[in-house]
Formats: C-alpha cells, sequence, structure tokens
C-alpha cells in the first residue's frame, strides 16, 4: 500500500575531534542541544539523522515522554525504518491515545510495513493502517493530512483491506468542505484513479489557481500528472512556467530537465537545466546534486556522448554510493564503451 511521504537521500558525516579538549566542548555543547525543541528543528530542516539521534538521548532520560516517542516515530518514517517508527509511534499512542496526529503517523510506520513481506500480512498490516488513519480523523475531523492519507488508502486499497471508492468519495467531498486548495487535490486522485484524466487534470488546474503554499505543491502534482499521462512536453511548460515565476524555487527547473528526458528531445535544454541546478546546493527536501548527476547523465545517454555519461554517474555514485539505481546505470552505460 502506498504511503504517502516524500522520497528523502540521506547522508550520514563523521567530525574527527582531534584533541581533548575539542572534544569536552563538543560533548558540553551537544547536550544542550538534546531537547524535543532543536529535535523538532531538525526535523522541520529535513535533518532526519540528527533529529533521530537528538530525539533518542531525550527518550534515554524521558521513556515515557509521549511527544518525544511521536517524534521519533515521524523521523523514523522519514528515514524509511518501519520497525523502529513502529516501536515509537506504538509507544506515543499508548502514552497519550487521543492525540490525531500520534495515530496519523503511526498508520504511516504500519502503512510502510504492509510493503513488506507476504501478501497475507500486507492486507493485515494495511488494516492496521486503515484503522489508525480512521482514528485520527475521528479525533480530528478537521485535519486535512488524516484525511487525505484515508481518503488515499481507500482509493488505493483493495477491498479485503477496507478499500472503497465510495467511501473516498465522501472523504473528497469532506475535505473540499474544509479546504478548497485540498478538496480540489482530492478530487483530482480520485478522478485519476477513476480512469477520468479530464477530470482530474481540471481540479488539478483549480489547485494551481488556489495554490498559496511556498513549495507550489499543487504545479508539482499538476506536473507530474502530465508526466503520468505521458504528455511530457506540457509538463515542461507547467514547471517552466512556474520557475520563471519563481526562479528560486530550483526544483521546478530540475523539472523541467526531468520533463525533457522524458519526452527524450529538448535534450540542450534540459542539459542546461541540470548545469544550473548544480551551481546552487539544494534544500534538503529537493532532489539532491547526486541526482542531477544521474539525470545529466541521462541526458548525455540519450545525445550518445557515452563519456560524459559516464563521468556524470561516477560522480553520482561518489556523492551517493549506496545508491542501488545510480550503480545500475553506471554499469549499463560502461557496456555500451
Amino acid at each position: 500500500m502506498p504511503v504517502n511521504r516524500f522520497h528523502v537521500r540521506l547522508r550520514e558525516s563523521m567530525v574527527v575531534l582531534l584533541t581533548a579538549g575539542c572534544l569536552l566542548f563538543a560533548g558540553t555543547l551537544g547536550a544542550q542541544d538534546f531537547t524535543l525543541e532543536e529535535g523538532r528543528r531538525l526535523i522541520e530542516e529535513w535533518e532526519f539523522e540528527q533529529a533521530r539521534d537528538v530525539l533518542l538521548k531525550v527518550i534515554e532520560k524521558e521513556p515515557e515522554n509521549a511527544e518525544a516517542n511521536f517524534l521519533l516515530c515521524k523521523t523514523f518514517v522519514r528515514l524509511d525504518d518501519h520497525d523502529n517508527a513502529l516501536k515509537h509511534g506504538k509507544k506515543a499512542v499508548e502514552l497519550a491515545d487521543s492525540v490525531s496526529d500520534y495515530h496519523l503517523w503511526l498508520g504511516q510506520a504500519h502503512g510502510m510495513q504492509a510493503q513488506k513481506g507476504s501478501k497475507f500480512k500486507a492486507i493485515f498490516r494495511a488494516n492496521r493502517a486503515r484503522k489508525e488513519f480512521e482514528k485520527a480523523v475521528a479525533l480530528d475531523s478537521l485535519s486535512i493530512d488524516a484525511r487525505m492519507q484515508l481518503a488515499g488508502y481507500l482509493l488505493s486499497a483493495p477491498g479485503v483491506a477496507g478499500g472503497s471508492k465510495s467511501k473516498a468519495k465522501k472523504q473528497a467531498e469532506i475535505i473540499e468542505q474544509i479546504d478548497s486548495l485540498f478538496g480540489a487535490i482530492a478530487w483530482s486522485t480520485y478522478w485519476e484513479r477513476e480512469n477520468d484524466a479530464a477530470k482530474a487534470e481540471d481540479y488539478l488546474k483549480s489547485a494551481v489557481r488556489l495554490d498559496t503554499t511556498w513549495d507550489h505543491s499543487a504545479t508539482y502534482r499538476l506536473g507530474f500528472f502530465l508526466q503520468r499521462q505521458k504528455r511530457n512536453h506540457e509538463a515542461a511548460e507547467v514547471f517552466d512556467k512556474a520557475f520563471r515565476d519563481y526562479p528560486d524555487q530550483m526544483g521546478l527547473l530540475y523539472q523541467v530537465g526531468r520533463s525533457y528526458i522524458f519526452a527524450e528531445d529538448s535534450l540542450d535544454k534540459a542539459e542546461w537545466c541540470f548545469k544550473e541546478y548544480l551551481k546552487v546546493e539544494p534544500k534538503k527536501s529537493a532532489p539532491q546534486w547526486a541526482d542531477a548527476h544521474w539525470r545529466l547523465g541521462m541526458v548525455y545517454d540519450l545525445k550518445g556522448e557515452i563519456d560524459l555519461a559516464i563521468a556524470e554517474l561516477e560522480e553520482a555514485v561518489r556523492l551517493e554510493p549506496e545508491n542501488k539505481e545510480f550503480q545500475k546505470k553506471l554499469k549499463q552505460l560502461k557496456k555500451k564503451k
């Protein structure tokens, strides 16, 4: 069962402290930062590995702290560690059963687990996710996040796991009453699942007009929808227009280049997009430089410039040595030599 969560690439770094004095100072400074507030800040900045380390220290001192367990659940979901996400999500709910967000994120942890193991186990685990989403909605009927998760589940899950298009439609109706932007997004998801691309597109265009969010999420949704519909030039135009309006949002430029790769033309423009993207350090929530090198390598591959493609993929692998997708592409390119 798909889980609504962002795709995150994470990095670890090690600081070598050369003197005992530096070590003592660092330890003193670090102790001051092992707080819930620091954990929240790191989560907001997408520094999930650091957030994990801070919050585990909080839990060592306060194992019965419901909020700390909840934040750890949220962090482990982002780190794709479903075992620890479940552990701390269950603990948070055990300590404070009346908090909607705790059930929401525990549901996401169950949803992650549902993607593992046998089909029978997946159905059992998916049902657990649904029950948590339903509990989150029951505890806070105005929660957009909870209703969006529940609607997405109802649309994608099979009937044996509680999926229901009619119930998903009801959720879309309620979401629309609470918030017109997310109502349009909910309806677009519903109609795309019903294979009515025209209605889905209309709702997404409405969402773009309504969208005042800082990350222009409706624009991304429209562009990704067009990509799924194999209308890649139109997707490129959507992202390109948005980038002209918001030139500081480099993620939009990345998607222009990505759309042209899917279209397999306008490759000079795609090359320019990724080279420009590599000039500015990306936000943690955006595609990283390794991703841009990977995509640029794909551009060179399509242009028949194999040596340049290999160089870009080697750089992507250097930046993310554990990424199997990059490794696979690099091997494929070397076979073309």
